[in-house]
């Protein structure tokens, strides 16, 4: 017979033992309740997770000479730091500014010489040099060009002046003759009628006897002599006019010959002009040129030359500069099943593995663009699709204590939009399932 305080003991632990089982049903419940409604109803972030590198916005930009050149002097090596516009390379200049001076020299005196021309074709009183002579005025090769095209305008016009005006002289004293010739001329003719007047009063006295004819012999051969001086007078004026008339036709032939010769050493001159401006602006641009500058700021890498007295052609890259200070992009290689979960637009978390992880948080990005069709990696030969990233202005606001540099590895995470933990778990079972039932 069992003990009654035992039989009270055992009756307490059965009493427990069921409030303790019913508490864990409950309590398993209640959890698998809760982690049921969690992976109905909470959201999570749905996307790919792809390999990338890092690059820069305008890539690596080669130095290349514009001109070929003999280096004299390398001024950077791989790893410095250098800002957009710091030679680099810089190549021997002496023949080049030997040329130049040489042009420039021979430019200076087409100029000049331009607008001595145009003032005499003009007929200026002075030459109007060009702005670009007057500004070069320092140089003592323009003051001089100018100086003696100047001096040879006056000298030029002087002597044209000289000429005509003897010219013009000479037609005066014509003139004066002339006139002279003209007065002599009226008053032979006025003698000449007094003559004739005469001759008639000795014919009729010769007729009537009170005259010897011979008196009337003598008036008429002056008379005659008259008529010759007057008509020798006659030829003497139109030789004069005559001569007049030559002058002026050589005076303004001798203008049209100067001016015709001004047109055509204008044309030549304009001509030469021209092509030296040409050739001055080749020269200034491989003097300009020989120093080989940075075309961007950032790191020196992959330097090519190394030889002082070396020939570098035209094009010839020398070294790389890697950009500072750009926007930061990551290239992404997506696999081509998983392609239609992306496009551009979607926010990117990105992961620099680089880093230490527990000091470098996500940063943010935007995927821009996606390669068009499919290409293959040359290493593994496996097909991709290229994704092109942008680092937000935030995320670079965040990266400003890590040094990002081109080709680092990173990670990164193309959110396509929101799934339940529910979906994640059943997406794969229900994909199966649907092809199943598609199945022939």
């Amino acid at each position: 017979m069992r003990d009654p305080a035992g039989l009270q003991k055992s009756a307490v632990v059965d009493m427990d033992n069921e409030r303790a089982q019913r508490w864990g049903w409950a309590l398993l419940v209640v959890g698998f309740g809760g982690f049921l409604a969690w992976a109905l109803l909470a959201p999570l972030d749905a996307g790919i997770t792809a390999a990338g590198t890092v690059v820069v916005s305008g890539n690596r930009k080669a130095v290349q000479p514009l001109v070929p050149g003999k280096i004299v002097a390398i001024l950077a090596k791989d790893g410095d730091r250098v800002t957009a516009g710091q030679v680099l390379v810089r190549f021997d200049d002496t023949q080049s500014r030997s040329q130049l001076d040489i042009a420039k020299g021979q430019w200076f005196t087409s100029l000049a010489t331009e607008a001595r021309l145009t003032a005499e074709r003009t007929g200026n009183g002075a030459p109007e040099f060009s702005p670009v002579l007057k500004n070069e005025g320092a140089d003592p090769r323009a003051l001089a060009a100018m100086l003696l095209q100047g001096q040879l305008f006056s000298t030029r016009r002087k002597s044209l002046s000289t000429e005509l005006a003897a010219m013009k002289e000479h037609m005066r004293g014509l003139e004066l003759q002339m006139q002279g010739t003209e007065a002599s001329m009226r008053a032979k003719e006025d003698q000449l009628g007094v003559l004739r007047e005469q001759l008639k009063n000795l014919r009729n006295l010769a007729d009537d006897g009170f005259m010897p004819r011979i008196r009337v012999q003598d008036q008429e051969r002056t008379i005659s002599a008259m008529s010759g001086a007057i008509a020798e007078d006659t030829g003497s004026i139109g030789r004069s006019r005559q001569s007049i008339a030559e002058i002026k036709i050589r005076m303004i032939s001798r203008e049209q010959d100067v001016r015709k010769e001004v047109e055509s050493q204008l044309s030549d001159i304009q001509r030469d002009a021209s092509s030296l401006s040409s050739r001055l602006q080749g020269l200034q641009f491989d003097v300009l040129n020989t120093e080989v500058k940075s075309p961007a700021s950032g790191l020196v890498m992959g330097v090519a030359v190394h030889t002082i007295g070396g020939v570098v052609a035209a094009g010839t890259p020398m070294m790389e500069i890697v950009p500072r200070d750009e926007v930061l992009k990551i290239e992404a290689q997506i696999p081509p099943h998983l392609i239609d979960k992306i496009k551009p637009g979607l926010p990117v978390d990105i992961l620099f593995t680089a880093f230490d992880q527990a000091s470098t948080p996500k940063i943010a990005g935007n995927l821009t663009q996606v390669s068009a069709d499919v290409l293959m990696d040359p290493k593994t030969n496996s097909p991709f699709f290229k994704a092109s990233i942008d680092v937000t202005p935030e995320g670079m606001v965040k990266l400003k204590t890590n040094e990002i540099r081109a080709g680092m590895p990173a990670e990164v995470f193309v959110r396509s939009g929101e799934r339940t933990a529910m979906n994640y778990l059943l997406k794969p079972l229900l994909d199966r399932v649907r092809r199943s039932m598609t199945e022939p």
